[in-house]
C-alpha cells in the first residue's frame, strides 16, 4: 500500500506540469510514496506509460504520451529530487553544526571555570604555608638561632615539596590516581586506609580531575588530630569512577565540611561529577564520582556503558532508533548471523554440500541459492530451485551460526560494491585466485575478509568466522549507521563508538595475516595470538596460563607493548607493517589496563 505523500514544491509542480502536458492523471512513485496530480489520481504503473526516473522511482502517466516528452519530465523530477535531498542534508548538518557548536561553547566555558578554580586553589596552596611558615623564620632569625633556622627551613623545603607534588604528582601519570593517593596520603599525619580498586586507566583529564578533588579531601580531613583511620573505598561502576571516604574522628559539622570543599565540588562539577557531603552521628562520609568520559552525565543515576563492541554498537542503534526510523533496520541487523558467499566459476557446489549435505542440481551461472537454518526441511524443486536468490532452509548445525550463499560465477568486484547482490555479506570463500576481487574487498566501503577454503571448511568457518559473529554483525552496522541522520547527542556517540573500535583494527589485521596481504615473518604467530585467533581472554592472548595473576597479565602486557613498539620504530619496519605493529600495541596498552577477572 503506497502513500499519499506532501512532495516538494518543485517535484509537485512538474509532476503537474506532465499532467497538464499530456492531458492525462501522472504520478511519481519512489519508494512506498505517491505524488499525484491531481493529488487523489490512482496512477499505477500496470496501467500507464512508465519512465524510470533516474536516481530511484518511476513516472507514470495514465494514457497514451509522447516517450521523449515523458523522459525529459524524469529528467527534470530527478532533478528536483535530488536538490531536495541535498537540501535536507545541508539542513541536517547545519543542525548538527550548531549542536558542535554549542558543545565548543560549553566546553570552553568549562574550561573557564576550570581554569579560574584551580588558579585558586594553588595561590590558596602556596599562600597558607609561604605566609605561616615565612613568619616563623623571621621570629628565628631576630635571635639567629641558625639551629632552629635550619630544622623550620627544612620543613618549609619539605612543605613546598608537598605543594608541588599537590599540583603535579609524579605518581599520577605513572601508576594512576589510586597509587597517587596513597602516597599522598603517606605523608599526613592521619592513617587512611584504602579498600577497593579503579580498574583499568582512564583518560588523564579524567585521572587528573579525581585525583585532585581526592587530594582536598585527604588535607581536609587529615587536619583532625583524631586517632582512628579514615577509610577510603575505591570503585567503578555505571560508567564512573568512585572514591568514598569515611571518617568517624573528624569533628566537623556538615555545613563546615561542605564549605572547606565547596571550591572542589564546583571544580569537579565543571567536569561533570559531584562531590557530595554528609555528616551522621558525627561520622562525615564524603562522596565523590566522576564519569570515564567527560562528556557523560555523572548524576549517580544508572549508566550503562558496556564493555564490549557489540553491546557498544548496541546501544548506539538504541539511541539512534529513539530519533529516527532509519535505525530500526539496523537493531535487527545486530542479531543476523554472518553472511558467507561462496564465490567462483567452479567448485561452489562442492564446498556448499560438504557444508550443507544438499545439492541443487540444474542450477544456472546466473543463479545464487542461500541456504539458511530451519527446524524442518524446506528445499525448493523443480523450477523453483534455479530461480535467482533462491532459499534452501536446512535444520543443520552450521547453518545456526551463519548464512551460507552459493555463488556459482566468476567474481567481480560490482558484487560487492553498496547495491550489489552481496553487498550485506561479511565473508567470501574464493575459489578463483582474483586479486583484483580481493583488493576491492579490502578497500569496499564496508570490508569484506576474503578467504580461501581449507580441506576442512567447517572447522576453517567455526574458527574465522562463527568465533568473531560479533565484531562481523558490529563491522557491518557501523559502516551503516556512518550517515544515518542523528541528533548531536547520537552523533558524539557514534563518534565515540567509532574512536573506541579498535576490534575492528584488529579484526582488519587478522584478516590480513590470514591471507597473506601482509606478514610479520618470525613475529607471525605472536601476532595471530594476541589478536584473539587462539582466544579473545588476556591470558589466550598473552600466553599465559589461567592460573595467572592480574600482575602477571599486566607484566606479561607491558612487555609485549614494549616489544611491539620497538618492532614499529624500526628503520627496517615497513609501512603496512608498521601501522600493525602500532594496532598490535594498543592491544598490549588495553590488556594491560583492563582489570582481569
Amino acid at each position: 500500500m503506497r502513500r499519499r505523500s506532501p512532495a516538494g514544491h518543485t517535484v509537485r509542480a512538474l509532476v503537474r506540469s506532465v499532467a497538464e502536458e499530456t492531458g492525462h492523471d501522472a504520478a511519481f512513485l519512489v519508494d512506498d510514496e505517491v505524488h499525484a496530480w491531481p493529488a487523489d489520481a490512482a496512477v499505477e504503473p500496470e496501467s500507464g506509460v512508465v519512465e524510470e526516473v533516474p536516481g530511484g522511482g518511476v513516472l507514470v502517466v495514465a494514457g497514451a504520451v509522447d516517450r521523449a516528452v515523458l523522459r525529459r519530465a524524469a529528467a527534470r523530477i530527478a532533478v528536483a529530487v535530488a536538490g531536495e535531498r541535498l537540501t535536507a542534508e545541508r539542513d541536517r548538518l547545519a543542525e548538527r553544526a550548531d549542536g558542535l557548536t554549542e558543545d565548543v561553547r560549553v566546553a570552553r566555558d568549562r574550561l573557564s571555570r576550570v581554569r579560574e578554580l584551580e588558579r585558586r586553589r594553588l595561590v590558596g596552596a602556596l599562600t597558607a604555608f609561604t605566609t605561616r611558615e615565612f613568619a616563623d623564620l623571621r621570629e628565628l632569625l631576630e635571635p639567629l638561632a641558625l639551629d632552629d633556622f635550619r630544622v623550620t627551613l627544612d620543613e618549609v623545603i619539605d612543605r613546598f615539596r608537598k605543594v608541588v607534588r599537590g599540583v603535579h604528582p609524579a605518581m599520577l601519570p605513572e601508576r594512576g590516581p589510586a597509587a597517587a593517593l596513597g602516597e599522598l596520603a603517606a605523608d599526613v599525619a592521619r592513617p587512611f586506609r584504602f579498600e577497593g580498586d579503579l580498574g583499568r586507566r582512564v583518560g588523564w583529564e579524567v585521572e587528573s580531575g579525581l585525583y585532585h578533588a581526592a587530594a582536598a579531601v585527604v588535607a581536609q580531613l587529615a587536619e583532625s588530630a583524631a586517632a582512628q583511620a579514615v577509610r577510603v573505598r575505591l570503585s567503578r561502576s555505571d560508567g564512573a569512577l568512585r572514591v568514598r571516604f569515611t571518617d568517624a574522628g573528624s569533628g566537623l559539622t556538615d555545613v563546615e565540611l561542605r564549605a572547606a570543599l565547596a571550591d572542589d565540588a564546583e571544580r569537579l562539577a565543571a567536569f561533570g561529577g559531584t562531590l557530595t557531603t554528609s555528616v551522621t552521628a558525627g561520622v562525615a562520609e564524603v562522596r565523590i564520582l566522576l564519569p570515564e568520559r567527560l562528556d557523560e552525565p555523572a548524576d549517580g543515576s544508572e549508566v550503562d556503558i558496556p564493555s564490549t563492541l557489540l553491546a557498544r554498537v548496541r546501544a548506539l542503534v538504541a539511541a539512534g532508533a529513539r530519533g529516527s526510523g532509519e535505525w530500526d533496520a539496523q537493531a535487527e541487523r545486530l542479531d543476523r548471523p554472518p553472511v558467507v558467499a561462496v564465490v567462483g566459476e567452479s567448485g561452489t557446489a562442492e564446498v556448499v554440500v560438504a557444508l550443507t549435505g544438499v545439492d541443487l542440481p540444474g542450477r544456472g551461472s546466473a543463479t545464487a541459492t542461500w541456504y539458511e537454518h530451519a527446524p524442518v526441511r524446506d528445499v525448493p524443486v523443480g523450477p523453483a530451485a534455479t530461480e535467482p536468490d533462491a532459499v534452501v532452509r536446512l535444520p543443520v548445525p552450521i547453518l545456526r551460526h551463519l548464512t551460507l550463499v552459493d555463488v556459482p560465477q566468476c567474481p567481480d568486484s560490482t558484487m560487492i560494491a553498496p547495491g550489489g547482490p552481496l553487498a550485506d555479506v561479511d565473508v567470501v570463500l574464493l575459489l578463483d585466485s582474483d586479486n583484483d576481487f580481493r583488493r576491492a574487498a579490502r578497500s569496499a566501503p564496508r570490508r569484506v575478509d576474503v578467504l580461501t577454503p581449507d580441506a576442512d571448511v567447517e572447522s576453517q568457518l567455526r574458527g574465522r568466522v562463527v568465533a568473531r559473529a560479533d565484531l562481523y554483525a558490529a563491522r557491518a552496522v557501523l559502516a551503516a549507521v556512518r550517515t544515518l541522520p542523528a541528533d548531536s547527542a547520537v552523533s558524539r556517540l557514534r563518534d565515540q563508538v567509532l574512536a573506541d573500535a579498535h576490534e575492528l583494527a584488529e579484526l582488519d589485521v587478522l584478516g590480513d595475516l590470514e591471507t597473506g596481504v601482509l606478514t610479520l615473518h618470525a613475529n607471525q604467530d605472536r601476532a595471530f595470538r594476541l589478536l584473539g585467533a587462539r582466544g579473545r581472554t588476556a591470558h589466550e592472548r598473552l600466553a599465559l596460563p589461567a592460573s595467572a595473576t592480574s600482575a602477571e597479565v599486566v607484566a606479561a602486557a607491558v612487555a609485549a607493548a614494549a616489544d611491539w613498539r620497538d618492532r614499529a620504530a624500526s628503520p627496517a619496519t615497513g609501512s603496512r607493517e608498521r601501522d600493525a605493529c602500532q594496532v598490535l600495541v594498543r592491544t598490549c596498552e588495553g590488556l594491560a589496563t583492563t582489570p582481569q577477572d
